[in-house]
């Protein structure tokens, strides 16, 4: 009987361990986590820069020539942005799918 209730003695001490360890072990990952954060990329270059301006040139273009280079402006600050858009939508998903 003494030996019976040493062995169940000695197993609740065991196993009140063996759950502070996993509560110790989930805290200090938990703790990690929260310190890594969040390392997002850097936004490309093409990102920051701002679009070029079209100057007309007097007396030797025509007005719709200005217009033709400001519409060439404008679509390519077009595609640029649009890239810029579908990097950081995939590495958004990317996060969100926790790589």
């Amino acid at each position: 009987m003494l030996m019976m209730a040493i062995t169940a003695g000695a197993m609740l001490i065991v196993s009140g361990c063996a759950s502070n360890v996993k509560r110790l072990t989930a805290a200090a990952e938990t703790q990690g986590q929260v310190r890594a954060g969040v390392n997002l990329p850097d936004l490309p270059s093409e990102c920051r820069e701002k679009m070029a301006r079209v100057v007309p040139k007097y007396g030797t273009e025509k007005p719709r020539n200005t217009q033709l280079r400001w519409e060439f402006a404008a679509d390519f600050v077009d595609r640029r942005m649009g890239r810029c858009a579908s990097f950081y939508d995939a590495t958004k998903t990317n996060f969100e799918k926790g790589r």
